[in-house]
């Protein structure tokens, strides 16, 4: 475990290696750090303990504004060339079994559209550019570090520990190992991004996490085998299993793992949960003889792949920030897999830090801007967290919706299975109810406000003193609109001849766009006063619903219903397409407000200002 220290800045050590950000973890997180890093110009080191990206197919689930993240970095088309199609996983299904031959064998209990795929589909596109996918951890992460090492040569070391690590108040010291070789380093850095998943960092600077730990173990089966005979159908990403037989693993769950997808995909992952205190043969053999067994398949020839255990967890850190270093990914908060929250959120922490420590890095901040990322961050984990959770224990509604009760003998289950499938008038009465308890789950699969809806109430922004929308207690129904804080609403335009999204206004170098309507001219001419008087990168982009404008033209007129202002009015984006500040019209002094809003933002003054 690293040991952190504090140590007197007048102390002068001899640095080996001296970067504005070190980043330590090369996960999913730290990966994605490094490479927006690197597109916003902050030169940074990556180190990671483990010799290789991870083996582990675990978190697969991309959402949407994961993409639209990916997207802005210029990695989005690589991801969906071998990722999931939307056409093979826009549903969920759950059966008996997988096959069988008996009268409670493979029959389907309930089947759900899912992430954008059939009654889904058209909420999700016209919500974002960018349509969710699947992409198991093991194939992601390699690709996330190829444009890492790509955009940083030299500078993503894996095979390399931190040992230990102070902070004065300049920066940060770390002792960081050469595993291949035993040769040590120091390492110097104005900051530290802590992505090592929670093993050591966090706990040496005394930071607790709240929640509830696990109170099971999940089993996780990676393996390959010839499913296309059996599979719930070429739609279908996850089947989650609930048994009549009864036994010690009577609810599990698969995912397709691809590389070929849908009836076609090799790879798969079956889950299933045991109390803490069960112990569980997982050699090869007796883990191929438990696959064959638990899919009714006797004879399937299975290639075990992986055999992983973790105790679920959901608690989020008191604190993402002590001193010079921030806490993102599972170093800041963990959650069971349901609704697929803890990746993509990683990613968006790492998203949200990286623009920051550039803005300060550059002198564009000040270090107060640094604050916001807690402040932001830290109540979307305990929403996500918390989210997660009670999907993940919802899954125990759907069994007692089927009439199963923990614990009772195995012929009153298979009773009430057969009850369940009967054709007789209180067997469509329990069909009926089993749809109703099992829509229940779409807070799991359908969680389409909770994955792009989520939004600041205080950090880097201004808020004005409109309510926010309406939120769907279920998580579904996402309402887009520009009030600070939350993620610019997407709308296609068209640019001359090219179709872009409002998304595609903001580019990845950490500037700002501030949008219009189509009477621009004071915001073009306080634009330019801003970017002069706060050193920054700053674009003012009219939206009009005219042809040949300048600007953008809003053609579909999807932009004119979501906008909230008038058309002199103006929306500050972030370089994270956050709305930071908005104008529903112009005004005399457009300038020195917006100076002030800037100001305000970065942290150079405490400006007391207001939407008009």
């Amino acid at each position: 475990m690293p040991r952190a220290e504090t140590v007197s800045s007048e102390e002068k050590p001899i640095w080996d290696v001296e970067v504005p950000v070190l980043v330590v973890g090369g996960g999913g997180c730290g990966l994605a750090a490094s490479l927006f890093l690197s597109d916003l110009g902050v030169r940074h080191l990556l180190v990671e303990r483990r010799e290789s990206t991870s083996v582990l197919p675990r978190a697969h689930y991309l959402n949407q504004r994961t993409m639209e993240i990916f997207r802005q970095h210029g990695i989005a088309d690589d991801v969906y060339r071998i990722s999931t199609p939307l056409a093979n996983m826009g549903e969920v299904a759950w059966r008996t079994s997988l096959a069988g031959d008996g009268f409670l064998d493979a029959r389907d209990l309930y089947r759900m559209d899912a992430f954008g795929g059939g009654t889904t589909a058209g909420p999700y596109a016209a919500d974002s550019p960018c349509p969710s996918t699947n992409l198991p951890q093991h194939r992601l992460e390699p690709l996330l570090r190829r444009h890492a090492e790509q955009r940083a040569p030299g500078m993503v070391r894996f095979h390399h520990m931190m040992e230990e690590f102070s902070q004065d108040e300049d920066g940060v010291t770390a002792l960081v190992t050469d595993r291949s070789t035993g040769a040590t380093s120091t390492v110097r850095a104005r900051y530290l991004l802590a992505a090592d998943g929670g093993r050591s960092i966090g706990s040496s600077l005394g930071v607790t996490m709240d929640g509830d730990v696990g109170a099971w173990n999940v089993i996780s089966v990676h393996f390959s085998a010839d499913l296309s005979r059996w599979w719930s159908g070429d739609a279908v990403l996850i089947t989650n299993f609930v048994s009549p037989d009864g036994g010690l693993i009577s609810r599990y769950g698969m995912v397709a793992m691809g590389p070929s997808w849908g009836l076609a995909s090799e790879e798969w992952a079956l889950h299933f949960h045991l109390p803490v205190d069960v112990e569980l043969d997982v050699g090869e053999e007796a883990t191929v003889a438990r696959v064959r067994d638990l899919l009714k398949l006797p004879d399937l020839d299975v290639t075990v792949h992986q055999v992983s255990r973790y105790e679920p967890e959901a608690v989020v850190a008191r604190t993402f920030r002590v001193g010079r270093v921030f806490l993102a990914g599972d170093a800041a908060h963990r959650q069971p897999p349901a609704t697929g929250l803890g990746l993509n959120t990683a990613i968006q922490d790492a998203h949200n830090t990286a623009w920051k420590l550039a803005a300060v890095l550059d002198g564009t901040a000040d270090g107060a801007l640094l604050d916001s990322y807690e402040a932001e961050r830290l109540p979307v984990a305990h929403r996500t967290v918390d989210w997660a959770m009670f999907a993940f224990r919802n899954h125990g509604v759907l069994h007692a919706g089927l009439g199963l009760v923990p614990g009772q003998p195995k012929e009153v289950t298979q009773a009430a299975f057969r009850a369940l499938f009967a054709d007789t008038p209180m067997g469509r009465t329990r069909r009926a109810r089993t749809a109703e308890v099992f829509a229940t789950q779409r807070m799991e699969y359908q969680a389409h406000d909770i994955e792009i809806g989520f939004s600041y109430s205080r950090g880097a922004l201004v808020p004005d003193e409109s309510e926010p929308p309406a939120r769907d207690p279920m998580g579904t129904t996402y309402h887009p609109v520009t009030r600070p804080g939350h993620r610019l609403p997407h709308a296609w335009l068209t640019r001359g001849t090219e179709r872009v999204s409002t998304h595609d206004l903001v580019g990845n170098q950490g500037g700002f766009v501030l949008i219009t309507g189509s009477m621009a001219d004071s915001w073009v001419v306080a634009g330019k006063q801003v970017a002069d008087t706060c050193g920054v990168a700053l674009s003012v982009v009219p939206i009009s619903a005219e042809a040949g404008s300048a600007g953008c033209q809003d053609a579909e007129g999807t932009w004119t219903a979501v906008r909230g202002i008038g058309d002199d009015g103006a929306i500050l984006v972030r370089p994270d397409n956050h709305v930071a500040w908005r104008s529903v019209r112009g005004g005399p002094h457009a300038g020195e407000e917006l100076t002030a809003v800037f100001r305000r933002i970065l942290g150079h003054h405490d400006v007391t200002t207001t939407g008009s």
